[in-house]
This record gives C-alpha cells, sequence and structure tokens, in this order.
C-alpha cells in the first residue's frame, strides 16, 4: 500500500493483495463425476461406493479434493480531493476488488454423507416403522462399520464439486461528496456499490422428473393410477432411467455452481452536529441489493437437498437478497456533562456521557425459511413439481398480498387470499424474496462515566438499556438466527399450507438492561 500527493488539493493511494485460496486438508471428502457415472465407473476406496463417487486414494482425485488457487491478486486504489485547499470540502472516491473466503466448513458437507454418515428419506416404506429396511436393496445397514466393504444405503445424498472452482470475488467502489457549514455543522453524501462474482451454489443434478398423466411403468415396475406421485419420487430421479442398477444408491445430487452474481446499490446521506459537548448524527440509506438463492454463505447451503428451485434455470431464483432492506434511517446521539469547577460537583457531575441510538428500518424479505437462511419466498408446502426439490413457492393471484399491516401480535400481515397452492406438475408464480415484511424499530440508550485514580489507571461504570420502551416489534430474537433456531424470517410464517401462514408469532427482544464495572490498566 503506498500514499501519493499527486497534487497539492490531490491524495492518491493504492496497493494490491495477494489472496491465495489453499484448500483445507479434510480426511473425509470425496466428488461425484457424472462422466464416471455414465461409465459405470467405480471407487477402489469404498467398492461399495454408488458408480462415479470416488475418493482420495483413487485416481484423478486431488489431494485437498479440489485445487489451490495461487494467482488470485486483488487491487485497490482511492483518492481525496480538498476541493478548496482548507479541509471545509472534500471528494473521496474508492476502488477496490478483493478475493471472499471459503468458509471452513464448507468441507464438512462431505462427511455427512457416506460412507461415513448421512440420511435416508424412505417414503412409506413396505415394512413400516418396524421394519423400515423391508424391501430396500441391501436391506438394513445396521450395524455399522467404515470400511472399505462399508455398505452404502438406498438413494443416499451425494455432493459434487468441480476442482477448478472459482474463488469468489467482490468488486466496490464508493463517491461521497463531505461540506462542513459553519464550525458544527458537517454534511455528506456517498454513493456505495459491489458486485459479487462467482457466488457458489447447489444446482440438482438428479431430479426426479415429472410424468403426467398414468398409469405408468417405470424399470419394471408399474404406477397406477397416477404415475407421479411423492412415493415414488426416487423411483422417478434422472439417472435411474441412464443406468437403474447405478443409480439405486444415489437420491438427491448437488453440483456446486459458481455461476451466482450478487449486486448492490446504495445511497448514504448524513448530517452531523458538534457543540458544546453534544453530539447528533442523522444517516438515512437507500439501498437494494439482487442475488440468486443458496451461496456458499447461507447457513443452509451445506447440504445437497439445498439447490436452486428449478434445476435448469438458476435465475429463476434470482431476487432481493436476504439482508435487503430499502430504507434505513439512524439517529444517534452522545452528550457529555462538563468540566466543574466547583469541586462538589466535579466530583458528582464531571465525566459522564449518556448514548442513544433510533434506529427505523422497512423490512426484511419474508420467506419460508427461519432465521439465518434456508428459504425462498411464499413457499407453496410441498413438492408441487414432484421433482424432489424444496423450497418450491406458491402462485400470487391477488395484486395486493397484503392484510393487516399493524403490526401486531397474532395479527395476519399477510392475506391468505391472496395465494394459492400451484397445480401438481408447475411452479408457483412468486418471486424469490418479493414480498416485504413489516417495518422494524429499536431505540437503545447507555449511560456511562470514568473513574480515572492513575495516570493509566481507570474504572468505568457502565449502564446501558436495548428496547427502552419494551415494546413489541415483528422480527427474531435474539438467539435463533442459525438453522437451528425456527424463529421464521421476520418472525412470519411463510409456508402457504401451515395453519399459521402469515400471522405475527414471534418478536425481536423485549427490553434488556445490563450493568458492567470496567477495570483499564
Amino acid at each position: 500500500v503506498d500514499t501519493w500527493k499527486l497534487l497539492p488539493k490531490l491524495t492518491v493511494n493504492y496497493g494490491v493483495r495477494w489472496q491465495p485460496s489453499l484448500p483445507p486438508n479434510v480426511e473425509d471428502i470425496y466428488n461425484f463425476d457424472y462422466g464416471r457415472f455414465q461409465q459405470g465407473i467405480r471407487s477402489s476406496v469404498f467398492v461399495n461406493a454408488p458408480a462415479g463417487v470416488y475418493y482420495r486414494g483413487d485416481p484423478g482425485f486431488p489431494d485437498n479434493g479440489i485445487y489451490a488457487q495461487w494467482l488470485q491478486f486483488g487491487p485497490h486504489a482511492g483518492l481525496a480531493w480538498d476541493v478548496n485547499g482548507n479541509g471545509s470540502m472534500s471528494v473521496r472516491a474508492s476502488y477496490g476488488f478483493s478475493y471472499v473466503p471459503v468458509p471452513g466448513d464448507f468441507r464438512e458437507r462431505y462427511s455427512g454423507t457416506g460412507p461415513w454418515g448421512g440420511r435416508v428419506t424412505l417414503t412409506s416404506p413396505i415394512g413400516g416403522l418396524e421394519n423400515p429396511y423391508l424391501g430396500v436393496p441391501g436391506g438394513d445397514i445396521f450395524p455399522y462399520e467404515v470400511n472399505k466393504n462399508a455398505p452404502f444405503p438406498p438413494y443416499g445424498w451425494v455432493y459434487s464439486q468441480p476442482y477448478d472452482m472459482p474463488t469468489p470475488y467482490q468488486q466496490t467502489w464508493t463517491l461521497s461528496l463531505q461540506q462542513q457549514i459553519g464550525k458544527d455543522w458537517l454534511v455528506s453524501g456517498s454513493y456505495l456499490g459491489s458486485n459479487m462474482i462467482h457466488l457458489w451454489g447447489n444446482q440438482s443434478l438428479n431430479p426426479a422428473v415429472y410424468i403426467p398423466g398414468g398409469p405408468c411403468t417405470i424399470n419394471g415396475v408399474t404406477y397406477s393410477p397416477t404415475c407421479s406421485t411423492l412415493g415414488n419420487t426416487d423411483a422417478r430421479r434422472v439417472f435411474g432411467f441412464q443406468r437403474p442398477a447405478d443409480a439405486a444408491k444415489i437420491g438427491y445430487v448437488a453440483i456446486a455452481d459458481a455461476g451466482g452474481v450478487q449486486k448492490y446499490n446504495g445511497m448514504l446521506l448524513s448530517v452531523e452536529r458538534r457543540a458544546r459537548g453534544v453530539t447528533v448524527n442523522a444517516n438515512y440509506t437507500w439501498s437494494h441489493c439482487i442475488g440468486p438463492y443458496v451461496t456458499l454463505y447461507d447457513a443452509r447451503a451445506l447440504w445437497p437437498y439445498e439447490t436452486y428451485t428449478d434445476a435448469n434455470n438458476r435465475d429463476a431464483d434470482r431476487g432481493n437478497c436476504d439482508s435487503d432492506r430499502r430504507h434505513v434511517f439512524n439517529l444517534t446521539s452522545v452528550a457529555e456533562t462538563p468540566q466543574f469547577s466547583n469541586r462538589t460537583m466535579h466530583i458528582i457531575g464531571t465525566g459522564w456521557r449518556l448514548s442513544g441510538i433510533y434506529r427505523l428500518s422497512s423490512g426484511w424479505p419474508i420467506n419460508g425459511g427461519v432465521a439465518g437462511g434456508g428459504g425462498t419466498g411464499i413457499e407453496a408446502g410441498s413438492d408441487r413439481t414432484l421433482t424432489g426439490i424444496n423450497h418450491q413457492r406458491a402462485n400470487q393471484i391477488s395484486a395486493n398480498p397484503y392484510g393487516d399491516r399493524s403490526g401486531r401480535p397474532l395479527s395476519l400481515f399477510l392475506n391468505p387470499a391472496a395465494f394459492a397452492v400451484p397445480d401438481v406438475g408447475t411452479t408457483g408464480n412468486v418471486g424469490r424474496n418479493s414480498i416485504m415484511g413489516p417495518k422494524t424499530w429499536s431505540f437503545d440508550v447507555s449511560l456511562s462515566r470514568a473513574f480515572r485514580f492513575r495516570e493509566s489507571q481507570r474504572f468505568e461504570v457502565r449502564a446501558e438499556a436495548y428496547n427502552v420502551t419494551n415494546s413489541f416489534r415483528p422480527g427474531c430474537p435474539s438467539g435463533s438466527t442459525g438453522t437451528g433456531g425456527g424463529c421464521p424470517v421476520g418472525g412470519i410464517n411463510a409456508v402457504f399450507t401451515s395453519n399459521v401462514f402469515g400471522q405475527i408469532r414471534n418478536s425481536l427482544d423485549p427490553r434488556i438492561m445490563q450493568f458492567a464495572l470496567k477495570y483499564f490498566f
């Protein structure tokens, strides 16, 4: 990084960052190659693995599963122009190119599948719960031991990743104007933009094929009176029509796809006043983020069943980002008591700091996932396309999808009459994240004071209150932002077949007060 004063009023800084992507060394890894499956090539490391699945030690398998990306360099540049030469007005611009690190737990998805683990979904097994493996090829796999001859269950999950997957990267650019007015005021306006390229997502490689009508015969088995049902999803998967014997052990297959592109554009306006120990700042942001579904950074994207809802069209899931909030307003203030000359007042009143922040924002996109990821919008609640793909969306049959927008608890924010379940074999017309939830707000305050008793040592007492008014606000409380939290995004159930669809049943945190004593040395 270097800084260059190009002109008396113009300063430029620039630099380059080297960001190689080195895959972690994980033992329990494998890959799936469609070409090997078509040729019936099997692993020599685990001999019972499905055709096309191969492991470390098999010919052609890289040491760490994917190739290292060494030649990754990210340039950065910025400039600052002091328009009047006295610091009262400035123009700033910047550009940055950086690679986005791949989360380490991404590789852990492999250890959850065969032969180390896995999940098998058996729909209406012949033997019921008493003997669920009755009639299943290979029978009961328990007791289970991981060795060269480890058994593989039928229709298990498989994940595939190209060896040369490009690392996601981000481009950011900004342009801002700042103007000082008098001694106390500062106003600014900024444009913020970014692109994220090569975002990783999952594409279904082995969906079920919807066959209308009936009866029909698939691989020697006759289905009547309807050909396509939820119960024969695995029998209708693509691989089963190509190599029936080899496909009997393969169910969900997700292939990593690096074609995701996310775009963000925003405008930030702010005004600040500092005078007599009081600082007040107000800012407003308008922004819009559009991107793909189930990127690598979605908490639920680690599993093969989390794929694009249309196996042949990634862009069918392109829509508002899960984090998209169109309008955000913040008002902050900090007030400090003065240095009193009177000794008693100095001891009692000097050094106190009162801070407050009020935040008002438009709502999150409503989707059928839980906080942390997993949803795509208003969901139908079942596999209407009969392809075995999750998170299929409903139909919107009314221009206005909203009901009671008061934000009161248990109110119907969404109007159930505005939606319908798609016909069997068809996809819904609701766009991904196309319907926004209720606005939210917060008001937090803090009071603190530092007591210095030596030159390098001091105590600080602090009291903080969040949601000071203890008001109900739709949303998800703290601790429910992971996939196990169970709180629907925005606190509103967006699965159409649910008996609480569209209802506000969750709230942000109630009033929380905390007190602290800190010792600095």
